[in-house]
């Protein structure tokens, strides 16, 4: 096999034709052996019964540990099992229908920053829909909204963190070596204190409140009052490990996925249409109401659709514990798996049109009947526990946004992605903010 390494290292840009028609493509150069699997069958195996043969990677978990520290994105074994089971009390009590007024409140608030701006104004759909989620989720898991000064922090912290991240530089992939693992840029590890400093800054704050009186109906709090079977909390350090977790996942893969359908949606005036038909239909002048999430099938098929071609996060990589077969291919100890919901989401075999934009796929059919071959939120035991959350917080802003204004790109063939801690554009995607006149 051929690897086009052209102008860029980023694996969105150097992988053949092979990865997407193939059940899986060996790479066939560097430190160690790479496998991109792409079967179904075989990431079952992956993510499900043999999940603690195949644990996170080490270029993985080098990235990531400075800003997630042992959260339960990348724990292992007993001590996933432990918090995985400590953080079950938070789930169940963080119901869709309890989250809903924090998440309307923070869209609210920010569709009226966007109002306030003058006529035809350019902005950076990436830095706006960053700068929503992020309010989304400090909302949700603090219950209070995140102010302009810390909101601009953040998302600047996020980028550069992103930047200097070399888990899917191609060539930092092959040259990697378990053993000894990637340096890690020091702007990686200060924007990673930056954000964790910020955490920590909020659960002062509200050790604070408590010591007070004060009474809080939120994830942190959840967090604060879990307890294992020998009645232990987590410590301050593990409490910014899961906060960080789920900030990440809340607020970063959103972002991306939410960029990427509005820009799809301004490439696409046939389903711009169909989806503005419906939400004026549905909603017309009212207000969205949580009983209008599963009342919007084009809405929520449009957005699953972006996903698949789109997905947050483009590949997920393991590491083999253990020599292994998957069919006849040895698979040798310390080989770097890639699974990567980008080919599976448009591989030529399990999609009928695989590269084009067609949410009629996903109208009246649920997610879960695509088994392996859609998993925008990871497979088994292990994926995202927010995929709820983040789909109805989809539909929200997707319908808030666009019976009021549209996005229009400058440049949108310059628009590429880039694989980094999720997949974003390589230049913010500079849109112009218009104004909708008529519903």
């Amino acid at each position: 096999m051929q690897l086009l390494i052209g102008r860029s290292p980023d694996l969105l840009f150097t992988l053949p034709k092979d990865c997407y028609t193939k059940d899986i493509v060996s790479v066939p150069v560097g430190r160690r052996p790479v496998f991109i699997v792409n079967h179904p069958e075989t990431l079952r195996r992956l993510f499900g019964d043999d999940r603690a043969s195949y644990p996170k990677s080490d270029l993985m978990i080098s990235t990531l540990a400075p800003l997630l520290g042992d959260g339960v994105l990348l724990s292992a074994g007993r001590r996933w099992e432990h918090d995985r089971k400590m953080l079950e009390p938070a789930f169940m009590q963080m119901r869709l229908e309890a989250l809903f007024p924090k998440m309307l409140s923070a869209i609210h608030d920010w569709i009226e920053r966007l109002d306030a701006l003058a006529s035809d104004q350019i902005v950076s759909l990436e830095s706006e829909l960053s700068r929503v989620t992020a309010d989304v989720m400090f909302r949700i898991l603090f219950s209070q909204a995140i102010d302009g000064e810390a909101a601009t922090t953040i998302y600047h912290a996020f980028t550069r963190f992103q930047h200097h991240s070399p888990q899917f530089n191609l060539r930092v992939v092959l040259a990697s070596d378990p053993a000894r693992p990637e340096p890690l840029s020091p702007v990686l590890q200060e924007e990673a204190r930056k954000i964790r400093g910020t955490i920590e800054q909020l659960l002062i704050q509200r050790e604070t409140q408590l010591a007070e009186g004060k009474d809080f109906f939120d994830f942190t709090q959840a967090l604060i009052d879990a307890r294992d079977t020998e009645g232990n909390p987590f410590s301050r350090s593990e409490l910014i490990d899961q906060l960080a977790v789920f900030f990440l996942a809340g607020h970063e893969t959103t972002a991306s996925a939410l960029a990427w359908c509005f820009f799809i949606l301004s490439q696409q005036p046939a389903w711009l249409a169909q989806l503005r038909s419906e939400i004026d239909e549905r909603l017309g002048e009212k207000p969205f109401t949580y009983a209008d999430f599963k009342q919007m099938p084009i809405t929520r098929a449009v957005f699953r659709e972006s996903m698949r071609l789109y997905p947050p996060v483009a590949f997920l990589t393991r590491r083999a514990l253990q020599e292994d077969h998957f069919g006849k291919l040895r698979i040798p100890k310390d080989s770097f798996i890639v699974a990567s919901p980008w080919l599976v989401h448009r591989h030529h075999t399990f999609w009928s049109h695989a590269d084009r934009f067609e949410p009629s796929r996903f109208i009246g059919q649920d997610s879960a009947s695509f088994g392996g071959n859609y998993m925008p939120f990871g497979l088994g035991a292990r994926a995202c526990t927010g995929a709820m959350i983040a789909q109805l917080e989809a539909t929200l802003i997707l319908c808030e946004v666009l019976r009021r204004f549209s996005f229009k790109p400058m440049n949108p063939e310059r628009v590429f992605p880039v694989s980094r801690v999720s997949v974003r554009s390589d230049c913010g995607i500079p849109v112009k903010l218009i104004r909708r006149h008529t519903r």
